[in-house]
């Protein structure tokens, strides 16, 4: 099962990581770390490069899920002293490359919109296939397959996956399913530094991935609960009208936060058409849900 090799080759990466290492893996091309290795050290240049192995492996049994994940090509590399070496500019004597397949599959890994939307879906099919979900899993699988052979531009591709995943877990889970699978999800993503305020610092970062064009959020304290209204201008995730797909806001706002099991819910949306919306996020446990999928109210 997909699901228990991307389990397992997550487990064996971090098996192999040490707390105070000084090898990482980074992308030769962009520079980034990609997932499931971001954030992760390694004691040993054997070790980090056995890791950089293993990552292939996971992301080559994650597009079976989805083809347009990004390929990387991985290298290790040592942290050094300033004063060792060349210095920062200079040529990493502490390089070592990785065999790699060639990048052209995929499409390149470096537009950092393309990367989230990637990381995002694949730690929500990580999450799912390790899940008894076994028919939502299906259900996104064909929506997007169907819808990608009418796309082939694959920024809109990357977008199209989120929006069939929103959908189709909105339909297949309840509320409390939907969001214990993204709590589990979030925590497969790469790790961020927990935010005072979780909502500012995910729209913050959502609008410089141009997620959206633009967003207003204003913090309401109200007794015994947080409450955010926030406004979004040019969502880039495609809507029909009514129904919009919160899954990357929720997602992103989930790992933010300074508690795992903290209470967070998206409520009253309303749309204004042209990918603007109006709607609230809360810590009200009675509002929990809409951090998927939320439908305007009829009129």
């Amino acid at each position: 099962m997909v699901g228990t090799t991307l389990r397992e080759i997550r487990h064996e990466i971090e098996r192999l990581a040490s707390d105070d290492g000084d090898y990482y893996v980074v992308c030769a091309r962009s520079g980034e770390r990609p997932v499931p290795v971001a954030g992760q050290r390694f004691a040993t240049r054997t070790a980090a490069a056995d890791a950089a192995r293993a990552t292939e492996q996971y992301r080559a049994a994650l597009r079976r899920y989805d083809p347009q994940l990004p390929y990387y090509d991985p290298i290790v590399r040592q942290e050094q002293p300033l004063h060792v070496g060349d210095g920062p500019d200079g040529p990493d004597e502490g390089t070592d490359r990785v065999p790699q397949q060639p990048v052209g599959h995929g499409g390149e890994a470096d537009d950092p919109l393309i990367s989230f939307c990637h990381d995002v879906s694949g730690a929500v099919f990580e999450a799912l296939s390790g899940s008894e979900h076994d028919e939502a899993e299906t259900a996104i699988m064909e929506t997007y397959l169907a819808a990608a052979e009418a796309t082939t531009d694959r920024n809109t591709l990357c977008l199209v996956l989120l929006e069939a995943m929103a959908a189709e877990l909105e339909a297949h889970l309840t509320v409390d399913e939907r969001t214990r699978l993204l709590r589990d999800a979030a925590a497969n993503l790469p790790s961020v530094a927990s935010a005072a305020d979780p909502v500012e610092a995910s729209l913050a970062y959502l609008d410089s991935l141009s997620l959206v064009r633009a967003y207003d959020v204003v913090r309401e304290p109200r007794p015994e609960i947080d409450a955010w209204s926030v406004s979004l201008r040019g969502y880039a995730i495609d809507c029909d009208g009514r129904r919009f797909p919160t899954l990357p806001i929720g997602i992103d706002i989930l790992r933010r936060t300074s508690e795992a099991t903290a209470a967070l819910g998206v409520t009253d949306v309303t749309a204004l058409g042209e990918g603007d919306w109006e709607l609230v996020v809360t810590s009200d446990v009675e509002a929990a849900g809409g951090l998927v999928c939320l439908t305007e109210d009829e009129p």
